[in-house]
């Protein structure tokens, strides 16, 4: 039986987060050129690399997930004491265990420490990426005993398919990471189940507000799971291919360059459509492999329907030259014509490196 999604408002708020586009305002570390070393020998890397043919998507798809435990929000005070806090728990940490009892979700953290008579409970936690043994002592109250933890263990939301392969139907999207709109830490996935989003409307963006695509999840029909969520995206596998679907050459990323492109993107009918770019920028630096492209909305139509970049279109296929060049990943807050994507390539790298 899968985990009921608690706490409604925090859905709520990661729907606009989670699956939005950064809160980016400066572009100073942006490169136009690929380093001296790397220009030299341009065409050995073309020589070296091999040409992946993939689906690209441009899809609205919603997603709802379960975390891997439960996940601290907050620690909050009680009459004066915060056993979180003292007990060295952090916003972003994950419950694995209590006493030894697996916790898979918020009624199981709830069950163990009422039972538990007030007793010191020990915790087996996560935290970028490692584990970490710590000892929390409940506070007794009117209502029971309380930890004074805010914690979750379920999510949902909205984002865009970027491509998947038709030879093993794995898929990469978004571009970014879901993250926790209260501690900005990634979520650890343990189920996901990928859904049909009917648009219900379009919040236009303006500058210093970022607008949103609205929807609601159509249950009728699962379109796949989701097993992967890290800083380059969300990756998983799809139930079955798109129907008279072409597939396409990813770009290698020095042969993307300044000038004319286009997002294919999903607005009001959830069917793609393809949309001008113009590609501004290429970062190369290879410390930062999620905001390589900076990119500027020039297709009028685009504009009218929804002012520029709009939460619900991270992962929006960037074609150029017939091929797969990226995603789009952020939005330029003091310009919602302007924001960032993420090389295709990057993303097809990271769902190899995975080995889903």
């Amino acid at each position: 039986m899968k985990k009921k999604i608690k706490y409604a408002v925090v859905i709520i708020s990661i729907c606009t987060v989670i699956f939005g586009l950064g809160n980016i305002t400066h572009t100073s570390n942006f490169t136009t050129k690929p380093p001296n070393n790397q220009c030299k020998n341009l065409s050995q890397t073309f020589g070296n690399v091999t040409p992946h043919e993939v689906i690209p998507c441009g899809e609205l798809f919603g997603i709802k997930f379960y975390t891997k435990g439960t996940t601290v929000i907050k620690c909050c005070d009680i009459g004066g004491e915060n056993p979180g806090k003292e007990s060295g728990l952090m916003s972003g940490d994950t419950i694995l265990y209590i006493d030894d009892c697996e916790i898979k979700t918020c009624s199981d953290v709830e069950q163990i420490t009422q039972s538990g008579g007030g007793k010191p409970l020990k915790m087996s936690c996560l935290r970028n990426g490692s584990e970490f043994d710590t000892e929390i002592t409940p506070i007794p109250t009117d209502d029971g005993f309380r930890l004074g933890l805010w914690i979750k263990d379920s999510a949902a939301g909205l984002g865009t398919m970027t491509f998947y392969d038709p030879e093993n139907m794995r898929f990469a999207s978004l571009g970014h990471a879901i993250c926790d709109d209260e501690s900005g830490k990634i979520l650890n996935i343990d189920e996901a189940e990928i859904t049909k989003i009917e648009v219900s409307g379009i919040t236009k963006g303006k500058d210093g507000v970022p607008g949103i695509i609205n929807g609601y999840f159509d249950n009728s029909k699962t379109l796949g799971t989701a097993t992967i969520n890290n800083e380059y995206g969300l990756y998983g596998y799809l139930t079955e291919p798109k129907n008279n679907a072409t597939p396409i050459e990813i770009a290698n990323i020095y042969e993307i360059h300044k000038g004319e492109a286009q997002i294919l993107c999903s607005l009001k009918d959830n069917q793609p459509k393809l949309y001008n770019i113009e590609i501004t920028k290429i970062n190369y630096d290879d410390r930062n492999k999620t905001k390589n492209l900076q990119i500027t909305i020039t297709d009028s139509l685009l504009t009218e329907q929804t002012g520029g970049i709009v939460q619900g279109m991270s992962g929006c296929p960037i074609i150029q030259d017939g091929k797969l060049a990226g995603a789009v990943t952020h939005v330029l807050l003091t310009n919602s014509a302007k924001g960032y994507g993420i090389f295709a390539q990057n993303m097809y790298e990271e769902m190899e490196k995975a080995q889903l």
